[in-house]
């Protein structure tokens, strides 16, 4: 496991879903972004930076492993893609903070 997926461990979710998102430190993990855009491919995950921190229930939405909330209504697409990213925006600040990535010469370098 890479330093961003370790990191994973005891932190809270990003992602946050209404209505799915357990908000516990529990059984969250870092969660790949899908989709070829961040390089995923058929047996590949994307770059490690390219994801967030999931609870398990919020990461079954994202990889579609699960599709309503706990309401029983359809999750749309759109809005799972927006929370997901909005997720990845708080993971990559925590990351920063952590010293996990860090900025050198204006690139972002990952410690660890």
């Amino acid at each position: 496991m890479s330093t961003i997926t370790n990191s994973a461990r005891g932190e809270y979710c990003t992602i946050r879903f209404p209505g799915v998102c357990r908000h516990s430190t529990e059984s969250v993990v870092w969660c790949h972004a899908i989709g070829s855009a961040a390089g995923k491919g058929v047996g590949m995950k994307s770059h490690d930076l390219l994801g967030a921190y999931g609870c398990h229930a919020c990461h079954d939405l994202y990889d579609g492993r699960r599709y309503r909330n706990d309401q029983g209504e359809i999750v749309a697409r759109v809005f799972i893609e927006l929370a997901f990213w909005e997720g990845h925006a708080r993971s990559l600040l925590k990351l920063i903070e952590k010293g996990i990535v860090v900025f050198e010469r204006g690139k972002a370098v990952v410690h660890g």
